[in-house]
């Protein structure tokens, strides 16, 4: 269906441009709501260490940023072209502009997933890297998404013949292999890393000396970019119908993609903002953003000010919440704390300290990035 209305007939359901509102709405306003997200994320990592340097997460989320924002550009365009929710220019030539807008659509798109799953795990990588584990882990994942990436990347600008007919004359050129097949199984496959992904934290949260409640808050902020697994399910769907199920639109097949089209537009700035969502600790803390807007509303409502007691957040130390740098001692640090002794040589309480700290306290130095 286009943009969610009823399946239109005759010749009004032949005119009408897979650009409608709707989509044009969404590609608008998403990429706004995922740079703000993003200039959020930065601000919260200048609350925490007064850096403002960018690390290898953060250029690779600011590059998804920009594929978010050239995809959008990209619709709007072909709504220009085309026309938006009628077609505005004879139906050859508007073949020609769809496919194209739809092949220049899937190099985006198959870049933003990329980047954003990267940034994502470079994120884990740097927050859990004192397990060896768990490193070559993400090491790992990367390398199966870098050659995922490349492979797709090139099946997708080697798909037509001639080898630039995807974007000169799309409605003519002749395809290397059944493109919509592919791009079926490339978003399974997406789907399923994201699935993946999103568990890689659950042994590292498992294994942390907090108790269960704890945990469950913990995963829950990971976990928060769930919505973007259902997303890319939902874009599936609509996907899946709009390439195998279509019946009502005659040869124009193009205006039965606008709510695929939509979910599309949806994933990746979903997922710009689901990246985001873990490192806001800072704003919630020592008065900055919820604190203050609540004491402003109890003001503007004429109520007292909340006391602050010493369970508050703003009174407590603030890895206190997680209990992540708590240190433990283990039969291996006892040790070599015991041989540190007996060697003779001078030793001090940092020395002692040193061997003593584990894998959750410099977690807790990094929770709240």
């Amino acid at each position: 269906m286009a943009g969610g209305s009823p399946p239109q007939s005759g010749r009004e359901g032949m005119n009408a441009s897979f650009v409608n509102t709707s989509l044009l709405g969404v590609a608008i306003s998403l990429p706004l709501i995922a740079t703000g997200a993003t200039i959020l994320r930065w601000y919260a990592r200048r609350l925490k260490n007064r850096a403002t340097t960018l690390h290898a997460d953060d250029w690779m989320l600011l590059i998804t940023l920009i594929l978010c924002w050239a995809h959008s550009i990209n619709t709007i365009v072909a709504g220009g072209i085309g026309g938006i929710n009628t077609i505005k220019i004879p139906p050859r030539e508007y073949a020609t502009v769809a496919l194209r807008t739809l092949w220049i659509s899937t190099l985006f798109l198959v870049s933003a997933l990329y980047t954003i799953k990267v940034s994502i795990l470079v994120f884990y990588y740097q927050l859990f890297s004192v397990a060896t584990w768990f490193r070559r882990a993400v090491i790992g994942m990367l390398v199966i998404l870098t050659l995922w990436f490349v492979s797709s990347i090139m099946l997708a600008l080697l798909s037509t013949v001639p080898f630039d007919g995807a974007f000169k004359d799309a409605a003519t050129a002749k395809h290397r292999f059944d493109f919509n097949a592919w791009y079926i199984s490339y978003s399974g496959l997406s789907i399923l890393f994201d699935v993946i992904i999103l568990c890689f934290p659950i042994p590292m949260i498992k294994s942390l000396k907090v108790t269960t409640k704890e945990k469950i808050s913990i995963l829950g902020i990971f976990w928060l970019g769930g919505f973007v697994c259902v997303s890319a399910i939902i874009r599936f769907v609509f996907l899946y119908n709009s390439i195998y199920r279509l019946t009502d639109f005659g040869q124009n097949q193009y205006s039965s993609i606008t709510v695929a089209f939509i979910w599309a537009e949806v994933e990746p700035n979903t997922s710009v903002i689901a990246a985001c969502l873990p490192t806001y600790r800072p704003l919630f803390k020592n008065g900055v953003l919820l604190p203050r807007m609540v004491s402003s509303m109890r003001s503007a409502l004429g109520l007292p000010a909340k006391q602050a007691t010493g369970s508050d957040v703003t009174g407590s130390n603030p890895s206190e919440y997680y209990q992540l740098d708590k240190p433990k001692r283990t039969k291996k640090n006892d040790a070599l704390v015991k041989e540190m002794m007996n060697s003779g040589t001078r030793t001090t309480a940092s020395d002692i300290e040193a061997h003593e700290m584990i894998d959750t306290s410099q977690l807790g130095r990094k929770w709240g990035y």
